[in-house]
């Protein structure tokens, strides 16, 4: 929001989701993570639950994240280097990786939310990974101000495909059409795929950093003013 507001633009949060930490998953993390061998964070939201836990923690595994943004965020909290995929920010793009290919025996712990996708977790495992889940958050619906939209905004700005469906159905069938309607600047192709099937025609797709969402909807407003 602040990038938002530096580039010229007056941004508003409508809180479709919220993260509640889960504490029984928190209070093991430390144990699982000093045995581990890898830990993988799959989100900024992984980390900012899970760092405060292992801080104080001595690591021995290597430290990979989904995406460039969350590896800049665990990198500056840990003083480490951090795995990530160059290319891609995905799932698909980190199991790429020559670093992860071969984890016979290894133990990997998968830092995530509660019902995260299964894809990283099955491949690295069938890589003979010993892989262990820490599910340290669970995603709520959050309570939006649908005013907010009234006028219609120029743009939302979506990061998740789980935000663009719950976004539709906390809506519900009254405000769809608006929504529909609407501009929307998401950081993977995934969420723009969500939201083209809830009937929805304007999207720009960037790279997965904030920056990259504020460079493309800059762009956006530049050859659409």
């Amino acid at each position: 929001m602040a990038l938002l507001s530096d580039a010229g633009g007056e941004p508003v949060l409508l809180p479709v989701l919220d993260i509640v930490p889960d504490e029984r998953a928190l209070a093991a993390l430390p144990r699982l993570a000093a045995d581990a061998d890898w830990l993988i964070f799959v989100s900024p939201s992984a980390i900012d639950a899970a760092w405060p836990m292992l801080a104080s923690v001595k690591l021995k595994g290597r430290l990979a994240c989904v995406g460039a943004a969350s590896a800049a965020k665990l990198a500056a909290l840990s003083g480490r280097a951090v795995l990530h995929p160059r290319d891609g920010s995905d799932s698909a793009a980190l199991l790429a990786l020559p670093e992860l290919q071969r984890l016979a025996g290894q133990r990997v712990l998968i830092v995530r939310g509660v019902g995260g996708r299964a894809e990283l977790g099955e491949t690295l495992a069938a890589r003979g990974a010993r892989l262990t889940l820490a599910e340290v958050y669970r995603r709520v619906d959050g309570e939006p101000d649908w005013s907010l939209l009234e006028p219609p905004v120029d743009a939302l700005v979506l990061t998740s495909s789980d935000t663009a469906e719950r976004l539709f159905r906390l809506a519900g069938r009254s405000r769809s059409l608006t929504l529909q309607c609407l501009l929307y600047c998401v950081p993977h192709p995934r969420i723009a795929a969500t939201l083209a099937a809830h009937g929805v025609t304007r999207i720009v797709t960037t790279q997965a950093d904030d920056d990259a969402l504020v460079a493309g909807l800059s762009e956006w407003f530049t050859r659409h003013p």
